[in-house]
């Protein structure tokens, strides 16, 4: 039996027009700008230690379709580290295209939550590089940049997933993104009971990545909030990942 995999912190960088920014709970009217070059924020996680980075087009969620693949092109080709990117890929044709604008990891929420065959179909390409983004309000699965509610309880969505062979999913309780207010622990613990999970949402420094990375199939977390506002350094979060 080999060695558990290691348990990676995404540092996140959150595109809204070309820019790094940062959203409360998924509102865009609650946007706070950190970076007017996101290249050079890519190059500054990687120079900092980050061994994968997770890029959200918040353009494309609202729009369902992605907006900023030449930006995330150029964001791929400065850095050597992979980058796991979600944010309004719902077709086949999208996921090809983030494929071929070097992204590593593809993230689907909306369409992958809505519509199994379209699931189904990029379970098929990409394999071990899908990740589900689940997220979620007070259990329910939420939605179309998490405007709408699916009436699907997370862990009955957690279970469908697993039963197919999705390889991860990203959770996101969405009272918590943003809001430097800790990690949903039980809530993450019972989605990653069911299926590998890269947890979201509410990380405010190295405590919470100990706290996860103790939580069975918790196999990551993505960081923001924390970041941008100086609370916890990179460095603080990777020697706490590496227990």
């Amino acid at each position: 039996m080999g060695s558990p995999e290691p348990f990676v912190v995404f540092p996140a960088i959150d595109l809204r027009a070309g820019r790094c920014v940062r959203l409360r709970q998924g509102d865009f009217a609650r946007s706070r700008e950190y970076d007017a070059d996101p290249v050079g924020r890519a190059r500054e996680w990687e120079r900092q230690g980050a061994r994968a980075l997770h890029v959200v087009d918040l353009d494309g969620a609202r729009e369902g379709r992605p907006v900023q693949l030449d930006l995330i092109r150029r964001m791929a080709a400065a850095v050597e580290v992979p980058l796991q990117v979600g944010g309004g890929i719902r077709t086949p044709g999208d996921v090809r295209a983030a494929r071929e604008a070097g992204v590593s990891r593809v993230v689907v929420g909306t369409a992958a939550v809505a519509d199994r065959e379209f699931r189904l179909r990029a379970l098929e390409e990409l394999g071990g590089d899908l990740v589900v983004a689940v997220d979620a309000r007070e259990g329910v699965v939420a939605t179309h940049g998490w405007r709408e509610e699916s009436g699907i309880p997370v862990t009955e969505l957690a279970a469908e997933l697993a039963a197919e062979g999705v390889p991860a999913v990203l959770f996101t309780d969405i009272s918590r993104d943003g809001t430097n207010r800790g990690v949903a622990l039980e809530r993450t613990a019972e989605v990653a009971r069911i299926v590998p999970t890269v947890a979201s949402g509410g990380v405010r420094g190295a405590e919470d990545i100990r706290a996860l990375r103790r939580i069975p199939g918790v196999v990551g977390a993505v960081v923001g909030t924390a970041l941008y506002e100086g609370t916890v350094t990179l460095e603080e979060l990777l020697v706490a990942a590496a227990g």
